[in-house]
């Protein structure tokens, strides 16, 4: 990722589309359009441009495709992914960008895909939001490569504690900080700094993809998901999912 990124701006968009597993094309000769596209949870593809280059996306990643660019599609595991075409005053080359946590992005390319879908007035804005957005989201990542591995290991055993814990109701950053021996601002700065979000919107979000599964799965009501997932009072969970996810957990339940 260039310097040039630090600059651009985006002139137009061409479409945001989902690319649903097993469809779209698997040969590209001379891209019309620069593409910013982020692959689901599912994908994990190799691109292969003609100048030999190979370029490994993994689930989740964020990626960039060149516009005149050739190349083909090699394909490891099924899966999909949301792409937003543009044109810019901008020159790159392919680049992929893996991320431990791709909620707020996935919203915003799921928002302009489902707008440009529907020939929504707003899709051209939040077609550019999400372009934006992503981009803003790569720089920070590629900034977090310059953080000594001794910072990150320092809040390691806060971040384990948080994959395990994440629905306990008593589970808060000052417990967090104690337990990596440090103090709670420079655990929060530490983390912001490595994670691009503070602990506690960390934890908020592993509370709503797990109430998601749980309200996918049918055998629980929204009560008890609420319940299930840390939360003392159901209308303190109704607010922050219908916040994240854009509609409410009665709503999701009934998708």
């Amino acid at each position: 990722m260039n310097e040039q990124w630090k600059n651009i701006i985006i002139t137009k968009i061409s479409v945001a589309v989902y690319v649903a597993p097993n469809t779209g094309k698997h040969i590209h000769k001379g891209r019309p359009y620069h593409g910013l596209v982020l692959n689901d949870s599912d994908s994990v593809k190799d691109y292969v441009f003609d100048d030999g280059r190979i370029m490994r996306t993994d689930e989740n990643a964020l990626f960039y495709l060149p516009k005149g660019s050739f190349y083909h599609v090699d394909q490891h595991r099924s899966g999909g992914c949301y792409a937003i075409n543009f044109d810019a005053e901008i020159s790159d080359t392919p680049f992929s960008v893996s991320f431990r946590n791709t909620e707020s992005l996935l919203y915003h390319f799921k928002a302009a895909c489902e707008a440009w879908k529907s020939k929504n007035d707003q899709a051209n804005l939040l077609a550019m939001r999400a372009l934006y957005d992503g981009i803003y989201q790569m720089q920070k990542e590629q900034k977090k490569q310059y953080i000594p591995k001794t910072q990150v290991s320092l809040i390691t055993p806060a971040v384990e504690k948080m994959e395990r814990a994440f629905t306990q109701n008593d589970l808060t950053v000052c417990k967090l900080a104690a337990l990596c021996g440090i103090s709670e601002v420079y655990f929060r700065r530490l983390f912001l700094q490595i994670f691009g979000i503070s602990p506690k919107e960390y934890i908020i979000q592993k509370r709503i993809e797990y109430a998601k599964t749980l309200l996918s799965s049918g055998d629980f009501s929204v009560s008890e998901v609420s319940s299930l997932c840390g939360y003392a009072e159901p209308c303190h969970f109704s607010r922050e999912f219908s916040k994240r996810v854009g509609i409410s957990p009665v709503q999701y339940e009934n998708l």
